[in-house]
């Protein structure tokens, strides 16, 4: 980004002027033309801002501190974690959640342990990011925290760690009582090898009772390249909600699931879009001529981008 006021060095000046003006709205616009001032007295403002008595000012400034960068900052947004007006505090978490440097994390890691849920989210949230090993612990710590907004933010810093110690916390968080700490941990299986107990935890989780971690377990186990999953995959094709079945769908075309042209071939004539686009895209990955039927029945769909793909896939067919 290019800084608004680098070439003129009395804005800074202006700036903090209009920090000082009894006018909580114009203390609010500079504290968002601060997010712009790449000065150090910039920072200090906005710190500053933080504490103003205008809410609205220190939401401002919380969302400006997205654009610096320092321990000092990271330690000022972690306070305002604790901020009482929750438009504040989720500013504060939102520009916390962008450092992949902050040189705080033993303050995040202390915080993830903190009484308000709140804060412990946000916490483990902004470590996420910094992929520290040191935050494994507390993170595992957080899996059995009553909160399920804790528990998905654990399984997020678990799951960018990459770790295969924390695979078997993984594997329980995936028969968690709340859906949406299942897909959350779907998403951390990721990286699951074939034949491993998390590559069965991602197959188990192709048939949960809630539609969005199917969906999950779709999308992981493609990227994962299990190919023992195609199998179910291919009965994940037949599934109630279209969204779960393009997944398989663009799981079928990463495995290259020659066993699957069949049903991708049906799926071509669904009413949804998407998913006939993502069907015309899996077959063209697998490449098989026994599609070129299908394909060709779907050549005037009435989407252009599924032509389109169609197009392609028929010439890898017939490649």
């Amino acid at each position: 980004m290019v800084a608004q006021f680098e070439s003129f060095s009395d804005d800074i000046d202006v700036l903090r002027l209009r920090c000082q003006s009894d006018d909580a709205g114009i203390r609010r616009v500079a504290m968002l033309e601060l997010g712009e001032a790449f000065d150090p007295l910039a920072i200090d403002l906005l710190v500053a801002g933080l504490a103003d008595g205008d809410a609205g000012v220190r939401e401002a400034a919380a969302k400006s501190l997205d654009e610096h960068d320092g321990p000092e900052v990271v330690r000022a947004l972690v306070a305002a974690l604790e901020d009482s007006v929750p438009a504040v505090r989720s500013a504060a978490a939102e520009s916390l959640a962008e450092k992949k440097e902050c040189g705080c994390n033993d303050l995040l890691i202390e915080r993830s342990g903190h009484a308000d849920p709140f804060v412990r989210s946000a916490a483990l949230r902004a470590l996420r990011q910094l992929r520290d090993p040191e935050a494994m612990a507390a993170s595992l710590r957080a899996l059995q925290d009553p909160v399920p907004e804790v528990r998905r933010e654990a399984l997020g810093v678990l799951g960018y760690l990459k770790a295969e110690e924390a695979l078997p916390a993984l594997m329980n968080a995936a028969q968690d009582s709340d859906p949406t700490v299942r897909r959350t941990a779907m998403a951390a299986l990721v990286f699951s090898k074939p034949g491993s107990h998390g590559a069965a935890s991602l197959i188990r989780g192709l048939s949960d009772g809630h539609w969005q971690v199917r969906e999950e377990a779709a999308a992981s186990i493609g990227k994962a390249r299990l190919t023992e999953a195609v199998p179910a995959l291919i009965e994940r094709m037949a599934d109630e909600y279209w969204q779960v079945r393009a997944k398989a769908a663009n799981g079928l075309g990463r495995l290259k699931a020659r066993d699957a042209v069949g049903v991708l071939g049906q799926a071509l004539q669904h009413s949804i879009s998407n998913l006939r686009k993502e069907a015309a895209a899996a077959l063209g990955e697998i490449g098989d001529a026994q599609a070129v039927p299908a394909l060709n029945a779907a050549a005037n769909d009435p989407d252009p981008d599924v032509r389109k793909l169609v197009r392609w896939a028929l010439d890898r067919c017939a490649a």
